[in-house]
């Protein structure tokens, strides 16, 4: 049975939930999956690429299409941030796998462009809609990273998460020179 590039990147999501991520090499992979070592570089380049294919499948498993919340940008935006945190926490290391990874492109649910898109229609300007996805990104990510290294996770953890996300949503709309157009 040939070997594809999903069942790959399911299986190494799994060893990293056993070994975390100093332990998920391609030859412990390899084993995993009943392989040589050398296979795998037919479907992935190295291990950044399988990474990036990694962080990919646990950002579609909890990410909004760009257009599938109705209402305004920052619940879309909101809801994109906790996706981000959710899709880190999920797996052991899983932040570390999200800040290491490029995009492949190959994603049609993780497409920038289509985020952004998603922002100039309701009054974003090009530069701004990229500054605030990165933002927001980053601050997840960031809060993800940070409960990850904890040894014993907060008990306040969501809901200082929430305060700090409602935070950049409200001081993003404060802030703006334009107004937004009223959601469509």
């Amino acid at each position: 049975m040939a070997l594809g590039r999903e069942e790959i990147v399911c299986k190494a999501l799994d060893v990293l939930d056993e070994v975390g991520l100093e332990g998920l090499t391609t030859r412990r992979l390899a084993a995993e999956l009943g392989v040589k070592g050398p296979s795998l570089y037919w479907h992935f380049k190295n291990m950044g690429e399988l990474r990036a294919f990694m962080a990919e499948a646990l950002l579609e498993a909890v990410m909004p299409a760009p257009d599938a919340l109705p209402g305004d940008w920052r619940g879309w935006l909101a809801e994109g941030a906790r996706g981000i945190r959710r899709a880190a926490l999920s797996r052991r290391d899983g932040a570390r796998v999200l800040a290491g990874a490029r995009p492949t492109g190959q994603s049609r649910t993780l497409s920038f462009t289509a985020m952004a898109a998603r922002l100039e229609r309701e009054g974003f300007a090009a530069r701004e809609a990229r500054r605030v996805l990165t933002a927001l990104a980053r601050y997840a990510l960031g809060w993800a990273l940070g409960e990850q290294a904890e040894r014993r996770p907060s008990e306040t953890a969501d809901a200082d998460f929430e305060f700090g996300l409602q935070a950049m949503l409200a001081g993003l709309a404060a802030g703006r020179t334009v107004p937004l157009r009223a959601a469509r």
